[in-house]
């Protein structure tokens, strides 16, 4: 009697263990369901920004998608980094859901994808040849009637230019598109003389300042600061995306890591610049 009772309680007490692990197992499964993949890519040479790391991305914009991936545990980022041309090609056609990388506001682009609220803050210079009189503003560019270096009609950049022309229409600054251009033919030129000022982020100059062609060139004083944003790919799924980035940006915006990130990869605290929060907290396309 005493032999049954104890195969009775080992087979009631295995059946439950079992039936635990079956439940268990099932609740894996549909949480694993519940995960949602999002395609992740970002310009391969764009640094301090974002570049190519091993089969991820690194710089800015790698520690902060790490960041979000770990937080946000209903989605998981798949990773990858091409040119900026293949990564806005992707995002059209939906290979891609997310582009990260310093994007500006400009009109087509806020037009044709969906965008978060601001991810960063670049402090914008004009670069010059060293040995040349600075200029400091677009107006002086204008005023002293200055060669700017061409700029891609699809990069925020030109937008900025196109903007301040339309607010100046007494102090034009001489505008010309090309296509794609790095950022390295662009110094060459300027250092050649063949224009006389370029536009970049304080971190772009940062990043060439010590090399051969760095040492030949000049940084102006900051001639404004510009919000950048996160720009998806337009479906049902990124519009849910959205809303739990635009939340969880909002977080490391206040808790300080966004200002944390900052001034470990762009070379300064541009959160301590002036106007800094109302640029980064305002609705660029009002």
């Amino acid at each position: 009697m005493y032999k049954k009772l104890v195969k009775a309680i080992v087979l009631s007490t295995t059946i439950a263990i079992g039936t635990i692990s079956a439940f268990s197992f099932h609740d894996d499964i549909v949480q694993a369901a519940k995960v949602t993949t999002i395609n992740v890519a970002a310009p391969s040479n764009t640094r301090p920004y974002n570049y190519a790391k091993g089969s991820g991305i690194g710089g800015y914009y790698g520690e902060l998608l790490k960041k979000i991936d770990k937080d946000l545990s209903q989605y998981k980022f798949k990773y990858s980094t091409t040119s900026q041309n293949s990564v806005f090609v992707g995002l059209q056609s939906g290979k891609y859901d997310l582009a990260a990388s310093n994007w500006w506001y400009s009109k087509e682009r806020f037009k044709n994808y969906l965008h978060t609220r601001a991810t960063g803050l670049d402090d914008l210079r004009l670069i010059s040849k060293k040995g040349t009189k600075k200029a400091n503003s677009l107006r002086e560019v204008a005023d002293r009637n200055l060669k700017l270096s061409p700029i891609s009609t699809d990069d925020a950049r030109y937008s900025i230019v196109q903007t301040y022309n339309e607010n100046n229409p007494k102090h034009k600054v001489s505008l010309q598109g090309i296509g794609d251009q790095s950022a390295g033919d662009a110094v060459k030129q300027i250092i050649e003389g063949k224009y006389n000022v370029l536009i970049y982020p304080y971190a772009i100059y940062k990043e060439i300042a010590n090399t051969s062609e760095g040492k030949k060139i000049q940084v102006s004083k900051s001639i404004g600061l510009e919000a950048s944003y996160f720009l998806l790919n337009k479906s049902s799924k990124n519009k849910k995306l959205v809303t739990a980035l635009n939340k969880e940006l909002k977080k490391l915006y206040k808790n300080g890591y966004l200002e944390k990130l900052t001034k470990k990869y762009l070379y300064e605290d541009t959160f301590k610049l002036s106007n800094a929060d109302k640029v980064f907290n305002a609705d660029p396309s009002k």
